[in-house]
């Protein structure tokens, strides 16, 4: 059989035999003189179920576990976090006792959430609210993509239901004086590129994970372009030409700049440099106080949205309480200041 493909060679040819809307789908036989005729007739009728061009049957007993397989073969696996969000799914299955698809209801899951709430994790405390409203809309996804393909004939039993509501807390952010001594801890570590790193998410917004792509060739008219991002829009940003020159000194000349993934090597710098982050926070810290002191400094929020690559300016505005140039016109726009009191 070919490799991960439901073809099999026969005294006749090459056998295909597979749904490609999954397990209640149609089913589809047949037999090929050439095994590249079957491969290409196969990844054909995947991508018409991805289309939607596949029905299923009335009688749909898929158990959660297989939904979340059916949607990961014909959606989540094109997602960038496709993997990560299977696993997630994966898990959430589990929890749930892996019910029947269809047998779901809203009250279930409320009852469930409610309940994950309240569990403990590992380092101490409880999962957040807002790691269960992840959940939700993962698994809300699911339901919700295959209906789009006409892959799931049911409905989605957590459409209309209301996201937990989250405390609205402001970005925390490193002060002039913690950056100096974050970076003074950094310069002592083992791991070579960290300072390179930190800097350069300071001085542009990039989240932690972004740099792991650059190349020499991503540094061009002081600036640095950032491809692979987190929504898939790419970026420029302006460096300095001292920074741009800091970073490329030893890089290689061909092939990534930054390797690894260096979270042990940050946490410990920030615990040797005696800084405490709020729980939850780690290396989105250093992205927080790039725009933070954007603002600060008198920049304008429009232009964050761009430096951040912000699809929403909704987003960027959870910045704006910084921009205390303009407020502080009611010092002289308020009615006693009039009284001259």
């Amino acid at each position: 059989m070919a490799t991960g493909l439901p073809i099999k060679k026969t005294a006749k040819g090459w056998y295909l035999s597979c749904r490609p809307a999954g397990k209640y789908g149609p089913q589809i036989r047949r037999t090929f003189a050439r095994k590249r005729d079957a491969e290409n007739f196969y990844f054909s009728e995947v991508e018409k179920a991805r289309s939607g061009n596949y029905e299923r049957t009335d009688n749909d007993n898929r158990r959660l576990n297989q939904l979340i397989k059916d949607w990961y073969t014909l959606h989540g696996c094109t997602l960038k976090d496709g993997e990560k969000r299977r696993q997630k799914l994966e898990a959430l299955c589990k929890r749930l006792g892996n019910p029947l698809a269809r047998s779901l209801t809203p009250s279930q899951w409320v009852e469930y959430r409610n309940q994950r709430i309240k569990e403990k994790k590992r380092g101490g405390g409880t999962i957040s609210k807002n790691n269960v409203n992840h959940e939700q809309a993962y698994l809300s996804a699911v339901y919700g993509r295959l209906i789009k393909l006409k892959n799931w004939r049911h409905n989605n039993p957590l459409q209309g239901i209301e996201k937990l509501k989250l405390d609205k807390r402001k970005p925390f952010y490193l002060e002039l004086s913690q950056i100096t001594a974050l970076l003074a801890a950094a310069e002592q570590s083992k791991n070579v590129s960290l300072v390179k790193r930190i800097k350069l998410c300071l001085a542009t917004g990039a989240r932690w994970g972004e740099p792991l792509k650059l190349t020499r060739t991503s540094f061009r008219n002081g600036a640095v372009n950032y491809e692979e991002t987190k929504n898939s829009d790419a970026r420029t940003v302006p460096i300095s030409a001292d920074l741009c020159e800091e970073i490329l000194a030893g890089a290689p000349e061909k092939g990534l700049i930054f390797q690894g993934d260096a979270r042990t090597a940050f946490e410990n710098a920030l615990i040797h440099a005696h800084i405490e982050l709020p729980a939850g926070q780690l290396t989105h810290v250093l992205r927080h106080t790039f725009a933070s002191h954007h603002v600060i400094n008198g920049g304008g929020l429009k232009e964050l949205q761009e430096l951040l690559g912000h699809k929403h300016i909704t987003t960027t505005m959870r910045y704006a309480h910084l921009a205390h140039g303009s407020l502080k016109q009611c010092l002289t726009t308020n009615p006693l200041a009039s009284l001259g009191q």
